[in-house]
C-alpha cells in the first residue's frame, strides 16, 4: 500500500468510527440501564468496524495490485 492509500483508508475507518459513536449515541444508548456497558459495547462496535474497513481496504488494495501486475505481465509478453 501507498502512503496516500492507507492515509485514505485510515481516515474513512476515522469516520467510520465517529459515525458509530453517532448513531450509537442517538439511537441505542437509551436501550441500555448502564451507560458505562453501553459506552463499552459503543467502543468495541466501532472499533471492529473501523478496523475490519482498514483490513478489507488492504486487502482490495493488494488484490488490485496484484492484477496491475498480472495484466502488465500479460502486456510484456505480447511485447516479446
Amino acid at each position: 500500500m501507498s502512503f496516500s492509500q492507507i492515509w485514505d483508508a485510515g481516515f474513512k475507518s476515522i469516520m467510520i468510527y465517529i459515525g458509530v459513536v453517532f448513531v450509537w449515541l442517538c439511537f441505542l444508548e437509551a436501550n441500555f440501564s448502564d451507560r458505562g456497558v453501553s459506552v463499552t459495547i459503543m467502543n468495541i462496535v466501532a472499533a471492529i468496524l473501523a478496523v475490519g474497513f482498514f483490513i478489507f481496504a488492504r486487502h482490495r488494495c493488494f488484490k488490485e495490485r496484484a492484477l496491475a501486475e498480472a495484466e502488465i505481465a500479460t502486456l510484456m509478453k505480447e511485447v516479446d
